[in-house]
């Protein structure tokens, strides 16, 4: 069977169940500790390791109870890193075989790119290595076509014929950043007259020297470069100094009939320059900015305030804000924003994400720093600190309130039964309870068909402080504990 590079999560977790000691322990342990998500996860993980034949597995009570490596699994590393060396290997020779010039430009500067062309065959350069962005069609949307990216791919040396018309579409923009990206292959960046290094911006910005056709020195600087990279042949000095100078009187007579031409960087936009006025607003924005859409619900933003510990936001009230600027609407407690007004943003993201975090910062409270915060000034009652005892030793993170606490406090009392301690946190329960919800230690997590909260959990930061328990506190736990143990009856 031919290797297959696995997904960067099934690769992580075969590696670890190779350096388990106990792998079937390990996943145990494991799925013990996963969410619901995470249990899918796993699931979807092991799955694909036993149908690629690295694993066999055997489960019982849905979880595995016999794991086999096989030698396919063993020999991973191995198969992976001659996998790798084949790739760099077609790489290269690709390469080799079809060195590319890729001129990146607008289809209204192909004037140039046609000088370039025939100053490249005049001074012995091939023809055929020269391959133009400007196809039909390429000029018109913002999607990189496939043969744009076949040739992307085997290029060696990337020039970009920058001018107005080049920084106001999208698609080259977008092609700048590919060759941005593109570390290991030069770029040559040719201005027009309006473009110098102070009004550069974007990917292709004054971190690049700028290059021009009517200068003695770029010209045979361009051509060193790129005769190199695609291994021409050395051509006479007086050939190359014709071309140039021929180079040289098109470009001069081009200039003379293109319009006169200004380019203004466009205005970035930054935080403190929107048009939005509340926390509420800009929390929300930061959320949609963020995670790049245009639509976003009530419920994934309540559901992301409360992951990630944020208070005192009103989404109401962000959603009908934000629907009056730029044609945006909310219907069905879903925000859209305009599309218009979407793109601004989007195009903005960095800036604004920078400036839109600290008024997310400002918001943001962790359970697990008022919980120590309690814990250090001994706040916490009797009661509230069994409750975390149990909390800590069954791992428990959702708690029922309602008709559900019945079920909660038959646990706690079977709790109570296994560590021989007194009834006084089943019996308290409730008020345990009221003083987490009160104290911001857990959130809603469940409602009635009424809209009551019928089930509460804890917030991230104090479920993983509380199920990584420090020492001194797990200490400080079980000397609570000992003080309601009980002696059971015994029968006789």
């Amino acid at each position: 069977m031919d290797f297959i590079k696995l997904p960067a999560n099934s690769e992580k977790l075969l590696l670890e169940l190779l350096q388990a000691d106990n792998p079937v322990q390990m996943l145990g342990v494991r799925f013990e500790q996963a969410s619901q998500r995470d249990d899918d996860e796993l699931r979807g993980m092991l799955r694909e390791l036993r149908e690629r034949g690295y694993i066999n597995v055997q489960w019982a009570d849905n979880v595995p109870y016999y794991l086999t490596l096989n030698n396919s699994a063993r020999t991973y590393k191995e198969q992976l890193a001659e996998y790798e060396d084949q790739k760099t290997v077609h790489f290269l020779q690709e390469k080799k075989v079809s060195p590319i010039i890729f001129i990146s430009h607008r289809s209204t500067d192909k004037a140039i790119a046609d000088m370039l062309l025939d100053f490249f065959s005049g001074t012995g350069i091939p023809r055929q290595t020269v391959f133009c962005s400007s196809l039909p069609g390429n000029d018109i949307n913002e999607k990189i076509s496939g043969e744009v990216k076949t040739a992307l791919k085997k290029s060696v040396v990337n020039i970009a014929i920058l001018s107005t018309d080049y920084y106001q579409s999208a698609y080259c923009l977008n092609e700048a950043g590919i060759l941005w990206y593109q570390d290991d292959v030069p770029v040559i960046p040719i201005a027009l007259p309006e473009i110098n290094s102070s009004n550069m911006y974007g990917f292709l910005s004054n971190e690049y020297k700028l290059r021009r056709l009517d200068s003695d020195t770029d010209i045979p600087y361009i051509y060193d470069v790129v005769s190199e990279a695609v291994s021409a042949p050395r051509t006479k000095v007086g050939i190359i100094t014709h071309e140039s100078t021929k180079l040289k009187g098109r470009y001069a007579d081009f200039l003379k009939t293109r319009e006169s031409q200004k380019f203004e960087p466009p205005v970035i936009l930054s935080s403190d320059r929107l048009e939005i006025t509340t926390d509420d607003e800009r929390i929300v924005l930061y959320y949609i900015i963020r995670n790049s859409v245009r639509k976003v619900s009530k419920d994934m933003v309540r559901t992301w305030l409360y992951t990630d510990e944020i208070f005192e936001v009103n989404i109401d009230n962000a959603f009908d804000l934000l629907s009056s600027v730029g044609g945006g609407s909310v219907v069905d407690d879903t925000l859209e924003l305009g599309i218009d007004l979407f793109r601004k943003y989007s195009a903005n993201a960095q800036s604004l994400l920078t400036g839109l975090k600290e008024y997310v910062d400002q918001h943001r409270r962790l359970a697990s720093d008022m919980f120590m915060k309690l814990w250090n000034a001994n706040t916490l009652d009797t009661i509230t600190l069994l409750f975390i005892c149990y909390i800590v030793d069954e791992r428990i993170e959702s708690f029922g309130d309602r008709w559900m606490a019945e079920g909660q406090i038959k646990n706690i009392q079977q709790w109570e039964i296994k560590h021989s301690l007194d009834s006084t946190l089943s019996s308290n329960y409730g008020t345990s309870l009221q003083f987490l919800i009160q104290n911001n230690l857990v959130h809603e997590s469940s409602w009635t068909s009424y809209g009551n909260p019928r089930e509460y959990s804890l917030y991230p930061s104090i479920r993983n402080l509380l199920f990584n328990c420090p020492k001194g506190i797990q200490e400080a736990l079980q000397t609570i504990k000992d003080k309601h143990y009980q002696d059971q009856e015994l029968p006789f």
